[in-house]
């Protein structure tokens, strides 16, 4: 088994980098550059270690390096005889409204401790808080309620900080079912919720998961280090994936806060990149490598459904030789985790289903 770094990713020491990070060239950051680097490294495998002889290559990968496990069968079958695209979202779309609509329905399912009172209950306190940051005296409340000293909520920023990606930390992407602290997951934040010895509102149990919790939780989960511009940049010229929270949709945050134009404006501040740019970058991808339809063979799409990114993978199986695996209460590529006594079933099971598949294709 081999493991290869992603140019611009894998600055493991000096060596690695023969690059001043503050003067970068960015103009080979791309997954098609990824993709032809795996073909060179290949043809470098094949020629020192196995001196020239012929093997079957399977490419693993969870979330974007599963995008490129896939994508690299696609575009290189005469190298890679099969493909394990864990949590793979292999479909560009700028407007990503998916991802907070899977998060808020993850609080419904019932194999990870949620239910569909709690999600509701989620989504009715975010709504409380909404309509209480439109006036100063409903400011002032929400300040009481959640302890504010110094916070303020006056502008759009402000608000969008506070409760545009949640008043509180809700793990979904990366839910553990197996964690012990305060509020650490689903079923321990559903608990707070749904008790129904509390007289208090939703708004009210939003706060104390957020207490319980111990610290202020103010960016979405997953959010990208501003001080890291590489997936930033990939965005841009490739995939879009913006995670709205807009009015009408699913997401059980404070809905309209949220929006495409205040998660894109890096595009143009950094690299003049402007939304129908964004757009074009997003549609060339797609058809550069099929989106959830590719003109392919012998990749494996498995998924847990509480994993947001779950809403652009391939979810229903194009043709036989494109299976799919849908992991009930697992999320973003829990699978490929190191294995642990607290693993859930399905996980484990999960993973017997993919090596027996690679088995089946390692004798085609």
């Amino acid at each position: 088994m081999v493991a290869l770094e992603h140019r611009y990713y894998g600055c493991h020491n000096s060596s690695a980098c023969p690059y001043d990070e503050g003067n970068l060239d960015l103009t080979y950051l791309s997954s098609r550059q990824a993709v032809e680097d795996v073909a060179t490294f290949h043809k470098h495998v094949t020629e020192k270690y196995l001196k020239g002889q012929t093997r079957k290559w399977i490419s693993f990968g969870g979330s974007y390096p599963g995008m490129l496990a896939s994508f690299v069968r696609i575009k290189h079958p005469e190298l890679i005889h099969a493909s394990i695209a864990s949590s793979a979202p292999v479909q560009a779309k700028v407007d990503m409204n998916e991802y907070n609509d899977i998060a808020a329905e993850a609080y419904a399912l019932k194999s990870v401790g949620g239910s569909e009172e709690c999600r509701d209950l989620i989504a009715k306190g975010h709504a409380q808080v909404g309509e209480l940051l439109k006036t100063l005296k409903g400011r002032e409340q929400i300040a009481k309620v959640f302890d504010f000293q110094d916070n303020k909520l006056e502008t759009h920023d402000e608000q969008l900080n506070f409760a545009g990606y949640g008043v509180a930390y809700f793990p979904s992407q990366g839910n553990d079912p197996a964690c012990e602290t305060p509020a650490c997951n689903i079923e321990r934040i559903c608990k707070i919720m749904t008790d129904s010895s509390s007289n208090d509102d939703a708004m009210n149990r939003l706060a104390k998961v957020r207490s319980e919790q111990g610290s202020t939780f103010s960016l979405e989960e997953e959010k990208e280090d501003d001080s890291d511009l590489y997936w930033p940049y990939q965005t841009c010229t490739e995939f879009g994936f913006y995670q709205t929270c807009e009015e009408g949709s699913k997401c059980f945050f404070v809905q309209g806060l949220d929006l495409l134009q205040d998660q894109i404006g890096f595009c143009k501040t950094n690299w003049n990149i402007d939304l129908d740019m964004i757009a074009e970058n997003v549609k060339k991808s797609n058809q550069h490598y099929g989106g959830v339809d590719p003109n392919a063979s012998r990749i494996y799409y498995p998924n847990g459904n509480v994993d947001p990114w779950s809403g652009l993978s391939v979810l229903k199986s194009p043709s036989q030789s494109l299976p799919v695996l849908m992991v009930e209460g697992a999320s973003h590529h829990a699978w490929t985790h190191p294995t642990l006594p607290t693993d859930q079933r399905t996980v484990i099971e999960a993973r017997q289903l993919i090596r027996e598949k690679i088995v089946q294709w390692l004798n085609e």
